[in-house]
């Protein structure tokens, strides 16, 4: 990523990541990236896993990231309030 410079950045994706590697990946993409993609993985009814988005924004904060947050909803039912649910998850983040 260094060698170039301010033309590429990167973007870490919390619903990139998949498996037992995930955490470990996100801890390795954080630091270098420019945004962060905050989506929690959301159960049938459309609540998000807390646990889970918990432990990535966990990461975010152990990386010590200060950039923007971009809160991504693509589970079932009205958009809306599924950004309003993971949005009271990342708030203590922010």
């Amino acid at each position: 990523m260094e060698g170039c410079g301010e033309l590429l950045g990167l973007t870490s994706d919390f619903g990139n990541f998949k498996g037992t590697e995930k955490y470990g990946e996100l801890a390795k993409t954080v630091p270098h990236s420019e945004s962060i993609h905050a989506k929690a993985q959301t159960n049938a009814d459309g609540y998000p896993d807390e646990a889970e988005f918990i432990r990535c924004m966990e990461v975010a904060k152990q990386a010590e990231y200060e950039g923007p947050i971009t809160l991504v909803y693509d589970g079932p039912g009205d958009m809306w309030e599924g950004i309003e649910r993971v949005r009271k998850l990342a708030a203590p983040y922010m």
